[in-house]
């Protein structure tokens, strides 16, 4: 019996194990080398399959491996097991190539070629919440509509960011309206694609806050979507599980139970990127608080009564006098009957007064002379 007799008799044998092991040969881009491995086909015929696929074509059946020449319906049993055409993608250039060339597998598999035209489409939701991440993704396909991987895809949100790639995530931190760009790159080829996202500040309450737990209201008409927030108490915090929603109009308690935050002074929710979306009790982040007013006391018979607002000086006006005025005070009420007094300026000297004589050079030095003098005397 001839060895290739004994191993068309074993190889159905040890097939499953064979086919487990290794893939199939596709007979449209196995080389020579490759394909004198199966059963039957040795050099000569392995270069008869690679001299007709170059002159014909790829086959599009196992079947059509019968057209060339030498192999009939007995090589073709024995070989069938082994063999596919499945996913076969022969380029024109493969196609073309001299029988030397592809016994050599210089053109075993096809070289890629960038599509002559693309397509790009953004998918993801129009509105987003401030604070909050917004995913967004972009298929790039060909003008045939079959998905164009290779692409590259460059992201702009609007507010001066980027990314690169099909899928991304985005946070915004301001509310308004952005104008999300897609474009995609193969080769020569490019595409564009638009989407305008409204980002909105979160209509998240907290309503109340207890030893039972912390309130949260969703005020908008819409869902809210809380995956990722946080709650936090002092310095306590709990993070909120993907596909925590509230219903429009809706509110909901998170139990201490649960979150083992204990209610204290001060509550806040915040954003995924951990940002203050809601204080509790107190004025909402960013809101303007206006100054307190300059206070004024009252008095009367039984004490200060009442504090009265002054508003605020917003010029002063000065003038100058030979005499010196004090600074005005306030007016005080007193006794029952409301009499106002106001105290009695304090004046500058008048030089005018003081004899003529007394001011005289004279009169000055003789006194200096009379102090010099009694200073001497006590010293001596």
């Amino acid at each position: 019996m001839s060895i290739s007799r004994i191993a068309v008799f074993f190889l159905p044998i040890f097939f499953p194990l064979f086919a487990l092991a290794s893939d199939f040969i596709n007979i449209n881009t196995a080389d020579a080398a490759l394909l004198d491995t199966l059963p039957g086909i040795g050099p000569a015929y392995a270069a008869r399959i690679v001299e007709y696929r170059a002159a014909h074509g790829p086959f599009a059946r196992t079947e059509d491996i019968q057209n060339v020449s030498g192999i009939g319906p007995s090589t073709y049993a024995e070989i069938a097991p082994f063999i596919t055409v499945a996913s076969a993608s022969v380029s024109q250039d493969a196609a073309s190539s001299t029988p030397s060339e592809a016994a050599s597998g210089a053109a075993s598999e096809a070289a890629y070629e960038p599509p002559a035209a693309l397509t790009v489409k953004i998918s993801g939701a129009r509105e987003a919440t401030m604070g909050a991440p917004l995913f967004l993704s972009a298929r790039a396909a060909t003008k045939n509509g079959v998905a164009d991987y290779a692409a590259q895809i460059t992201w702009s949100f609007g507010d001066g960011s980027a990314a690169v790639g099909r899928e991304v995530e985005k946070t915004y931190r301001y509310a308004g309206t952005y104008l999300v760009v897609a474009e995609a790159v193969d080769g020569l080829a490019k595409a564009r694609d638009e989407l305008a996202v409204v980002v909105k500040p979160a209509a998240a309450r907290i309503v109340a806050a207890t030893s039972e737990g912390i309130m949260v209201a969703n005020d908008s008409s819409e869902r809210l979507d809380l995956s990722g927030w946080q709650l936090r108490a002092d310095l306590n915090a709990f993070r909120l599980p993907n596909g925590t929603v509230i219903l429009p109009r809706a509110s909901i308690l998170f139990p201490s139970a649960v979150t083992h935050l204990v209610a204290v002074s001060s509550v806040m929710l915040l954003y995924p990127d951990g940002a203050i979306a809601e204080r509790w009790p107190g004025t909402a982040p960013g809101a303007a608080v206006a100054p307190a007013p300059a206070m004024q006391l009252t008095a009367s018979s039984s004490g200060y009564e009442s504090v009265q607002a002054v508003e605020p000086i917003t010029s002063v006006t000065s003038e100058v006098h030979d005499q010196a005025v004090a600074p005005a005070v306030p007016t005080y009420a007193v006794g029952t009957a409301g009499a106002a007094y106001a105290p009695a300026p304090v004046l500058k000297a008048d030089v005018a007064m003081i004899p003529s004589f007394l001011r005289s050079p004279w009169f000055l030095g003789f006194l200096g002379v009379v102090a010099l003098a009694g200073g001497a005397f006590i010293f001596l």
